[in-house]
């Protein structure tokens, strides 16, 4: 970059930030597929009222099932109850005694710690979810779909490009409204992906009249696909319930699946499940940002890790959070109190992680955008510029620190480039790569009715890959997975992704405990063969 960037120290510039007010608002809120590349955390910060927050929090795991389920768990007292009893006083779907339903019911039994490891995490979001499923009046069993879904885990990522808890695919999720560019994917957004998904579990039950179990199938297979199985059975005179349907063997363990966790909380006294205790309190309150924020500084102005932070926060794909919103914070309940006057004594620009830089002859917006690595249109935007013109000695707001993203292999948005050839559209270019015209104007900082020219490079979404090739085997069976180490895996953090031992890792090909691993390296992992694994 042929010019001489010169910081300043952080004063009020002669820019407009577009969120430069804050007004704090907090309100309480209370096929398996595998994340890009870090694993999120089982700890939690234990969601424990009392009578002052100021303490430093600490991370507890949530009491985990064990196998067998039927050895006794030491009991853990919560004086405000518990959610799940709250879930299995909701409960609506019907109690199914089916061979595929007892299956997935003994799998569960089977894999305790795996379980345990679930609901650790569900301890972030359950409590939220209840809420929003109990507040539409719809069976509660729903509350435990993200374990069907994606384990609680707001980074899964399937083959079929399926993000979240909910595990939307991008097309379902745009019909839903869940924005997906370079600075967020609201399919990993705990408050938006679980209104989309109750918004289409609740269309697909009408489409279903009032058949939880069609309705279900559904939301895995397609409501068309359903359909066309139904009337596929009514042209060969049979029965048109879930388990006398055609369907793909992921969909056929999928319901099944459900009803198998609804089994278990109808049924936990009597078989002796030791279920964890999930309290029935917010977990999270939402903070009301008043514009960007630095998910970093929020990190430490909060006291908690970084990663806890993010896995509440898990729509967001950079160190900031996006110009244009939501502008609002998850953070864990027992630290609001102290996180909210800490925030709220910093400027708009020192919250957004910002720091002024005089403009200096030779920049150009492209090429400062390009050297902090955000798109054009950040600038444009948490500066109030409507064109690309700069005048030398103005002042604008940019990063003040490193900008990656905050987890690797999150943003699957403006991470390729698209040679602009003779004939090429912004429209025909979206079409091509899965993006909106808006979406590829914003990315590239240019407007909509930009004119193209050849040559020109462009930012944009890449097809999805993954390090992943999977060998077919029965639904329950065990299945082989061919895994390509990536530049910073680690034995433990590809063991956590899969869920399986390090040890198993190393017996499996053939390792000693002091082998390293190399990128590129090929690992065969042993998965059970019902759930589905990508990324």
């Amino acid at each position: 970059m042929n010019r001489r960037l010169r910081q300043t120290g952080l004063r009020q510039p002669a820019v407009h930030l577009v969120a430069a007010g804050l007004a704090l608002l907090i309100a309480a809120c209370a096929q398996t597929p595998t994340e890009p590349v870090s694993s999120l955390p089982d700890k939690v910060i234990r969601n424990t009222p009392s009578a002052t927050s100021t303490a430093e929090p600490r991370p507890l795991p949530v009491p985990a099932l064990r196998a067998p389920l039927h050895d006794e768990l030491p009991p853990t007292p919560v004086a405000i109850g518990d959610v799940m009893d709250r879930i299995r006083a909701g409960a609506q779907l019907p109690d199914v005694d089916h061979p595929w339903v007892r299956a997935e019911f003994d799998w569960y039994i089977r894999n305790g710690e795996y379980m345990g490891r679930v609901f650790a995490r569900a301890q972030r979001y359950l409590y939220f979810i209840a809420n929003e499923v109990e507040a539409r009046g719809l069976p509660m069993e729903l509350a435990l779909l993200p374990v069907v879904e994606s384990a609680f885990n707001p980074f899964a990522y399937s083959r079929s490009q399926a993000s979240g808890l909910w595990q939307f695919i991008p097309g379902t999720g745009k019909r839903y409204e869940l924005k997906q560019d370079w600075w967020q994917d609201q399919r990993r957004d705990v408050i938006e992906s679980t209104r989309a998904a109750l918004d289409y579990l609740t269309y697909l039950n009408q489409k279903f009249d009032g058949d939880w179990m069609l309705a279900i199938a559904a939301y895995n297979y397609g409501g068309g696909n359903v359909s066309r199985a139904i009337r596929r059975n009514q042209q060969l005179g049979r029965g048109t319930d879930f388990f006398s349907l055609s369907l793909p063997r992921e969909t056929r363990a999928y319901v099944p699946k459900l009803l198998a966790l609804s089994r278990m909380l109808r049924q936990a006294d009597i078989y002796g499940l030791p279920l964890p205790v999930i309290p029935d309190a917010a977990y999270f309150q939402v903070v009301d940002t008043g514009g960007p924020v630095d998910l970093r500084l929020a990190a430490e102005l909060a006291g908690v890790d970084v990663e806890e932070l993010h896995a509440l926060n898990a729509g967001w794909n950079q160190w900031v959070t996006g110009p244009d919103g939501p502008h609002r914070l998850l953070v864990p309940a027992v630290v609001a109190d102290q996180f909210v006057p800490r925030f709220a004594a910093l400027e708009p620009a020192q919250r957004a992680g910002l720091t002024p830089y005089s403009v200096a002859s030779g920049d150009t917006l492209t090429g400062l955008a390009k050297h902090y690595q955000v798109p054009a249109s950040f600038l444009q935007s948490v500066n109030g510029i409507n064109g690309s013109e700069l005048s030398i000695g103005t002042e604008l707001y940019v990063p003040g620190r490193d900008v990656a993203p905050l987890r690797k292999g999150l943003v699957r948005a403006a991470t390729s480039q698209h040679t602009v050839r003779s004939g090429d559209t912004l429209w025909g270019i979206s079409r091509r790569y899965g993006m909106s015209v808006g979406e590829l104007a914003r990315v590239n900082g240019i407007s909509t009715k930009s004119t193209l020219r050849p040559g020109q490079k462009l930012a944009v979404r890449p097809p999805a890959t993954g390090g992943v090739s999977v060998s077919v085997a029965q639904a329950g069976e065990p299945r082989k997975i061919n895994y390509k180490v990536r530049k910073g895996d680690t034995l433990s953090g590809i063991a956590r992704r899969f869920d399986v031992s390090v040890r198993e890792l190393q017996a499996w090909n053939r390792m000693s405990s002091n082998t390293s691993i190399r990128a590129g390296q090929r690992l065969t992992i042993h998965v059970d063969g019902s759930r589905d694994y990508g990324g």
